[in-house]
């Protein structure tokens, strides 16, 4: 149908084109230059000029006394017909591959075809790429007025961001990923249970603190029950995870309520698990979901690159920007 309607509308401007030919020549036939004969028409004289090369072009190929027609506009166009910077099939092929196996975008494609395959292609070509092959996903934004966001630089440390997510097992039970990330280093750590509350926060907290290699400040978490009873004005009392806090000689931030932008960091690592762990495999046991999370942490942190971290993993940028001297992340034991 795409194919048809193409074809129609060629066939209309060819002869609309040779039309508006047709009509300078016979003006100017009657002695009015062509200079006025464009300007009632209403073309411009370098378009006249530009067709009228490609008509004498035509006709010296043909016998003489020959005409024109309105076909013979078809191929008056100034589009090129080859490319010269234009991709190759296996090249295509390559860009859709990493694509399919990485579910990375335009930026990170880029690289790895710069490092393993020595391509320097460039960001815009990948794009397009990838949306010819159908794996763009169009989306309906709505024109939303910018944030000011003021950025600082951290210290490792300085500031981790805790929140909670929810996973559905192939089952429909529900299970709860508890987050946290270093605002300097990037270096996430994840832990599942099976219920939520402040006795599984604080817990995670502990392994939080025996987890990450150097010495923690700040905890920021939002005003969800499981940290805190601010938004609960029948609670008086100080909540466990505040309290734990406190024994363990943190400062418990809390953002402003209905504002998740301010954890924006844990909240981005949501929509890659989402996109890396949970949507490719469905789990029926939690033990099994336990046992991929410790494994998708450690490759996050020691393997991943991101263009935001100058390619780098989280644990080589914290090396290299920081001096720090870690050498393996050690997570706590799963099962005891």
């Amino acid at each position: 149908m795409k194919n048809l309607k193409r074809e129609v509308e060629i066939v209309l401007l060819s002869k609309a084109l040779y039309q508006q030919y047709q009509n300078v020549i016979r003006l100017h036939s009657k002695g009015i230059p062509k200079k006025e004969a464009c300007m009632k028409v209403g073309i411009a004289r370098s378009k006249f000029y530009y067709w009228h090369r490609n008509v004498i072009q035509i006709l010296k190929l043909r016998v003489p006394g020959s005409h024109i027609s309105a076909n013979d506009f078809r191929a008056i166009s100034s589009k090129p017909h080859h490319s010269p910077r234009q991709i190759t099939k296996e090249q295509e092929s390559l860009i859709v591959k990493i694509r399919k196996k990485t579910n990375q975008g335009a930026e990170h494609i880029q690289y790895q075809l710069r490092i393993n395959y020595g391509l320097n292609l460039s960001i815009t070509c990948i794009y397009k790429c990838l949306k010819r092959n159908g794996l763009i996903r169009e989306r309906k934004y709505h024109q939303k007025k910018k944030a000011v966001v003021i950025k600082r630089d951290y210290k490792p440390g300085e500031k981790i961001q805790v929140d909670t997510k929810y996973v559905k097992m192939k089952t429909g039970k529900t299970v709860y990923q508890y987050s946290a990330i270093d605002m300097a280093t990037g270096i996430i750590f994840k832990w599942l249970y099976e219920g939520i509350g402040p006795d599984q926060s604080c817990d995670f907290l502990r392994k939080l603190v025996r987890f990450y290699p150097f010495k923690i400040q700040k905890i920021q978490t939002d005003n969800g029950f499981e940290y805190t009873w601010r938004l609960n004005p029948e609670i008086r009392k100080i909540h466990h995870f505040t309290l734990q806090c406190q024994l363990l000689h943190l400062e418990h931030v809390l953002i402003p309520p209905a504002s998740p932008t301010f954890n924006s960091k844990v909240e981005r690592t949501h929509r890659i698990d989402k996109q890396e762990l949970w949507n490719k495999t469905r789990f029926t046991s939690f033990k099994s979901m336990k046992k991929a999370l410790r494994h998708y942490v450690h490759q996050f942190n020691h393997f991943r690159k991101t263009k935001s971290k100058n390619w780098l993993a989280p644990l080589h940028y914290a090396n290299l920007y920081f001096g720090l001297n870690i050498t393996l992340l050690h997570q706590p034991v799963q099962y005891v």
